[in-house]
């Protein structure tokens, strides 16, 4: 009896305190049980609505007897009378469209297309034509003359006289500067004719690819190839250093140029052999799997997703080596490509190849030395984000170390195994995302707006027009309706189209510029209408430019600005504002922006040392430093400078390794780009931001923060791309402190999280293999776990957290130990911290100096044996300065009581 009333007392004096947190909001209670405000007015134009009052204002009045009404019982006091709490109101959206002037977006119903496509008539009644006449549908053979796919093309050749080569004058004769602008101006005329066809051309294949229309295709391009060819030799007829204009040298430089085409026919043709060995031998050479027996069937394709999802170390080696060993035969074709490149070099006036790609971006030509030295704007990079590197570098090789067991060649201090990053390229490390990440909670953003998008009945073509309100908002001028009727948003399913890459084009016609894009709804191609759009832009806004310079500044800088605008598109703050996030998205979570930045890093960030590494081989061949019989070991030698990467073993001198990367067999230019493009992003991104802005949180851009970028794509390619970098950002030069700005909260978590877990940092050490305790437990395919990849890493109130531990449950580091928040108090049992929101010795929990002392006994119904009774445990609590807290945050406190109450009881 004693022991039922205790429990009731002490129930009944928890309960008032929590009675008015638990109430639920007016907003979610029955219409019939939510209070009703008689005064409420009604907005015009609001649905009918059945109400339990037929004569309210949203229904029409019909007159009916009123029922009597029911004495309404008197309400009991309230110990607490206090008012209902008014519901939060939403945060005002930090972006408007209200400025936006409604435009024609050529909008027609984007609807399933059930019927056929039109049926060509004309090409029907030709062939109907051909069989009456001749019995048959080929072709007539006595017809006199070539047939084209392309007539068009073709009739453009020499139908002037920019595309005769006889009879020129000597090269650099003709120092006349007017002869000169005369010259360009009617180049330009000619091959606005050219370019013209080719884009059509490129449109109508890429858009409903046949083998006819890529023929056509082909010979527009080949029709282009003679023109540039043509008109190259009769512009070295000019003197370039009599030429006093500025913008005349720079045209005339850009028309003299010739790259490859240079060569003569028999050694292009050569050069073209060459690189379609290296084609056929990437792509068709076959390997045999671990253990099994010939005939082998393994490509490079099918080593994808073994490479992402193979755990066994074993298996992954054998599968590397033996690619590389059967690639290995087109080493004689790749050092042809080095050699003729050096020749078509030299015909440029360069030096080397080298030399020759590094001109694209140090502006050196034959008649103008290079304006600053690239490879040392490259290094100067590659000090900057060494230590980062380093430490990410450090932190992926322990947890391989437990992703594949241990396995041989790795080591806690040495360069990483190449076949273990998850590719066979080893060039992106995110197939590891999962297993590594540094929490478990994700971001909610992507789900969140393809709810919305499916809601709010989004189609493609309205994602493109939600990304053009939110350039005209930032101060970008109205497209042409042009762009809107002759683009196309989305794949037609009738037609084979060519969806890879989409592309935003100039078809070199007074306004008409369109983009090209097989868009479905989603975060990844809302970004993508947002890149798009910024291209679009970029051409629009030089398009009054001589042809010559409607182009970008260089392709590096649209990249740049392109991806810069794909990042700004998922600011939480712009998706709110357009109903496409709930404003719980707004507070974004410090453990969900680290892992979008770690997982960034794997697909991007690590990929910037590898580039490096390609470039620096390739220049050292094409400078003719590394002996033939050396080229695989220097290969190595610099990868590991830059990249801790090494050769899986056994290692073969006599391949050359290089060939397995598409950026060394398949592209013959500089790898950097990709990495001076993802620099420059950073850079134009903090110079678009206000200042003070948390660049991995993105921001808002308005009229005047847009000012000097399109001023600057204005000018087109009648600036260098320093110039335009200078222009947008004040700084002529490559910076990559935005860049560590950006990935600042991962270095700092890296940071801790190494120090915390011992790891050695760099790879020059003797090769210390690591020890069984040294191995972190990684997740497993499929194993959500728990976000904290070691329990070393986080700490609780009252723990220490001296080494960078992450406090949790509200808690903070106070330098030493986990602390509570500031408002909370800190409930003491044992030797367990807990945060509550409210005093417990309110509720008889101590007197703050530790005078309570509970005793706990095992009450089990059934024992065998007496259980000695535990040690009395001593309860404190310490206060802090109270803060408001959320209505359900007091739960907290009545499920740490209850369990309390129940053990002593």
């Amino acid at each position: 009896m004693k022991f039922n009333i205790l429990l009731l007392l002490l129930a009944g004096a928890c309960l008032p305190s929590l009675s008015q947190e638990i109430k639920p909001k007016p907003e979610l209670l029955p219409a019939d049980e939510a209070p009703k405000d008689p005064e409420a007015v009604f907005s015009e134009g609001e649905p009918f609505e059945l109400t339990d009052a037929l004569d309210s204002p949203k229904n029409a009045t019909v007159p009916v007897p009123e029922p009597e009404p029911k004495p309404e019982p008197e309400p009991e006091p309230s110990p607490k009378s206090e008012p209902e709490p008014s519901p939060t109101p939403e945060p005002e959206p930090a972006i408007k469209f209200d400025n936006i002037e409604s435009e024609d977006y050529g909008d027609v119903a984007e609807a399933v297309i059930t019927q056929p496509d039109e049926l060509n008539t004309e090409v029907i009644e030709q062939l109907v034509d051909t069989f009456l006449n001749t019995g048959s549908i080929a072709p007539n053979k006595t017809k006199k003359g070539p047939v084209y796919a392309n007539p068009v093309a073709q009739a453009l050749v020499n139908s002037s006289d920019y595309w005769k080569i006889e009879n020129l004058q000597a090269p650099g004769s003709i120092k006349d500067e007017e002869k000169l602008r005369s010259w360009l101006a009617g180049y330009e005329a000619e091959a606005i004719k050219v370019l013209r066809e080719v884009a059509l051309s490129g449109w109508r294949y890429f858009n409903d690819a046949s083998p006819s229309l890529k023929l056509a295709l082909d010979e527009a391009e080949n029709v282009l190839t003679m023109f540039v060819r043509s008109t190259s030799m009769q512009a070295k007829q000019f003197d370039m250093t009599a030429v006093t204009d500025e913008k005349l040298k720079r045209q005339l430089g850009y028309v003299s140029f010739e790259g490859m085409s240079a060569l003569a026919p028999s050694r292009f043709a050569e050069f073209a052999q060459a690189q379609g060995v290296l084609n056929r031998d990437n792509k068709d050479s076959t390997i045999c799997d671990k253990d099994v027996p010939p005939p082998c069937a393994l490509q490079k394709i099918d080593m994808d997703s073994i490479f992402r999802n193979e755990k066994d170390a074993s298996r992954l080696q054998h599968l590397w080596v033996s690619y590389v060993t059967t690639i290995a035969k087109s080493k004689p074709a790749y050092n042809n490509i080095i050699t003729i490149s050096n020749e078509g070099a030299k015909l440029n006036g360069f030096a080397d190849g080298g030399a020759m790609w590094r001109s694209a971006f140090d502006m050196s030509s034959k008649h103008h030395k290079a304006e600053f030295d690239l490879n040392k704007q490259i290094e100067k990079v590659y000090s900057t984000i060494q230590p980062f590197y380093q430490h990410l570098h450090a932190y992926m090789r322990r947890q391989l170390a437990g992703i594949y067991s241990n396995p041989a060649g790795l080591s806690k201090d040495g360069p990483i195994p190449a076949h273990l990053f998850g590719s066979l390229d080893g060039g992106d490390w995110s197939a590891h995302y999962e297993q590594t990440k540094p929490y478990e909670e994700e971001s909610e953003t992507p789900e969140a707006m393809l709810a919305a998008f499916n809601t709010q009945n989004y189609t493609t073509k309205k994602m493109f027009v939600t990304a053009y309100r939110y350039f005209k908002s930032a101060g970008f001028p109205q497209l042409p309706k042009s762009f809107w009727t002759s683009s196309i948003f989305a794949r037609v399913w009738s037609k084979d189209m060519i969806c890879h890459p989409a592309a935003a084009l100039d078809m070199r016609a007074p306004n008409d510029f369109r983009v090209k894009s097989c868009s479905q709804l989603g975060e990844p191609d809302f970004e993508q209408a947002h890149s798009l759009l910024v291209q679009t832009y970029y051409q629009y806004l030089y398009k009054d430019q001589s042809l010559l310079f409607r182009e970008p500044a260089s392709p590096v800088i649209t990249d740049a600005i392109a991806n810069a605008f794909a990042y700004l598109s998922t600011n939480p703050d712009y998706l709110y504002s357009q109903k496409l996030v709930p404003s719980e998205h707004l507070d974004m979570k410090n453990s969900v922006i680290i892992n979008k930045l770690y997982k960034e890093s794997l697909e991007s960030f690590t990929k910037m040392p590898f580039t490096i590494a390609a470039d620096n081989w390739r220049y050292e061949l094409f400078e003719g430093k590394v002996p033939k019989n050396k080229l695989n070991d220097r290969w190595w030698e610099i990868r590991n400078k830059y990249e801790g990467t090494r050769s899986p073993q056994p290692y073969n001198t006599s391949n050359l390794d290089a060939l397995i990367h598409n950026s060394v067999s398949q592209v013959h230019s500089p790898a950097t780009r990709s990495l001076i493009s993802y620099v420059l992003k950073f850079q134009i991104l903090k110079a678009l931001c206000p200042e003070g802005t948390i660049l991995s949180e993105g921001c808002i851009l308005s009229e005047d923060t847009t000012e000097k970028l399109r001023e600057t794509m204005k000018l087109g390619s009648s600036i260098t791309w320093l110039k335009a970098l200078q222009m947008i950002t004040g700084k002529g030069e490559l910076d990559a402190q935005p860049l560590l700005e950006y990935y600042e909260p991962l270095i700092n978590w890296l940071r801790n999280t190494n120090e915390i877990d011992q790891v050695v940092i760099g790879w020059d050490g003797e090769g210390t293999p690591f020890t069984v305790e040294e191995i972190p437990k990684t997740r497993q395919p499929g194993d959500g776990g728990n976000g904290l990849p070691s329990e070393d890493r986080v700490a609780f109130p009252g723990g220490e957290c001296v080494n960078g531990q992450e406090c949790l449950l509200d808690s903070h580091c106070n330098g030493t130990v986990c602390v509570c928040n500031e408002g909370l108090f800190t409930l003491e049992i044992g030797n367990t911290f807990n945060c509550v929101p409210g005093n417990p010795a309110d509720s008889g929990f101590g007197d703050g100096k530790g005078g309570l002392v509970i005793g706990l006994f095992n009450n089990e119904v059934t024992t065998p044996e007496p259980v000695a009774e535990p040690e009395p445990t001593t309860v404190t609590t310490t206060k802090m300065p109270p803060r408001v807290r959320a209505a359900g945050s007091l739960s907290t406190l009545f499920l740490i009581i209850i369990p309390v109450l129940y053990f002593v009881l």
